[in-house]
């Protein structure tokens, strides 16, 4: 459980500021120990954020939250991951240090009935009060340890709230603008509907090769023009074509291009609606194509992408904004990464 219990109850009590920022898959806000100063006795410190440290043990716990599969490896990153995820954490625990610092600055304080709920689900996860004190005992010192780590976490998830997520929240009039500058990023391009018939060729084909499966082709091709519809073609693919299409009656469906070796691809789009090919010579086969419709280049409504469209802009912007917030504390709080 560790650390991720503070996640969870934050993640279940601001549903407006940390569960948004979580659903963008933006890491905005941790939950990790607070940092203290370095003493003698003090835990190795990997960072220390305007003197105050953070501890191996605090980059463990974020690596275990950065890793969704550590649970599995018991808690650990497998080596082949270990430096990426390392590096992720650590930034990840010098923002949210960052953060906690400039709240204090600012004297932000926590809401008593704030405070009690998110206290309320994180012993509710627990079976006992036993089993509740004993985890806060084992990870954070004490009872009272543990509780203050929630008030810094949530100090930490309103401040975000307020300078990242709330901000990059974006309007109906902002996405419709974003739509009507960039339309042809939303235009359906044009598409055929095939059908195909495919005489391979062995690898590295000889002429001989190449000759037998050209001669298996003008066998089919003449069935293949005469086929009067797509049930009829379809039914001359699953006897004769050799790919993995027919089973399918050799039916590719609707596609754009680039889909298509190039040279069935401009034979395709050439062809009108119903018409069947000659056959066409590629590297791997030759191919006998049918075009069963076409659909010429259309704009997608406003209405069908302004959902995700959104929800593309603000994870942009939370990205951005997370960044420039960062860089603002940077620029007011000493940092030192500990080798």
């Amino acid at each position: 459980m560790k650390s991720r219990l503070i996640r969870y109850a934050l993640a279940a009590m601001l549903c407006g500021g940390l569960t948004a920022s979580a659903q963008q898959n933006v890491p905005l806000v941790s939950a990790h120990r607070p940092a203290t100063s370095a003493s003698p006795v003090a835990e190795p410190l990997v960072a220390r954020v305007n003197g105050a440290g953070l501890s191996q043990k605090d980059l463990q716990h974020e690596m275990q939250n950065q890793f969704p599969y550590s649970e599995v490896h018991k808690g650990r990153v497998p080596g082949q991951y270990s430096a990426e995820v390392r590096q992720k954490a650590l930034q990840q625990i010098i923002f949210d240090e960052l953060v906690h610092q400039e709240a204090k600055r600012r004297k932000m304080g926590v809401v008593a009935a704030t405070f009690d709920e998110i206290m309320r689900q994180a012993k509710g996860r627990f079976p006992s009060k036993t089993e509740y004190e004993t985890y806060a005992v084992q990870e954070y010192g004490s009872v009272r340890g543990f509780e203050n780590q929630i008030r810094r976490a949530i100090l930490i998830a309103m401040l975000v709230d307020q300078e990242i997520t709330q901000k990059a929240r974006t309007t109906d009039a902002q996405v419709r603008q974003f739509y009507t500058a960039n339309k042809k990023r939303f235009l359906k391009p044009e598409s055929v509907w095939v059908q195909s018939i495919s005489l391979n060729l062995p690898e590295n084909a000889t002429p001989a090769q190449r000759a037998q499966a050209r001669k298996r082709a003008e066998t089919v091709l003449p069935m293949a023009r005469a086929a009067g519809n797509y049930e009829e073609f379809g039914k001359l693919a699953e006897k004769y074509s050799e790919d993995d299409w027919r089973i399918m009656m050799g039916d590719h469906r609707w596609l754009h291009r680039g889909r298509l070796p190039s040279a069935v691809e401009t034979v395709a789009f050439r062809l009108k609606k119903g018409e069947t090919s000659e056959i066409i010579e590629t590297s791997e086969a030759f191919v006998i194509v049918r075009v069963n419709g076409k659909q010429a280049p259309t704009q997608i409504p406003y209405s069908q992408v302004s959902k995700s469209l959104r929800a593309d802009l603000e994870k942009a912007r939370l990205a951005d904004l997370r960044t420039q917030f960062e860089q603002k504390l940077r620029n007011r709080y000493k940092v030192e990464e500990l080798k």
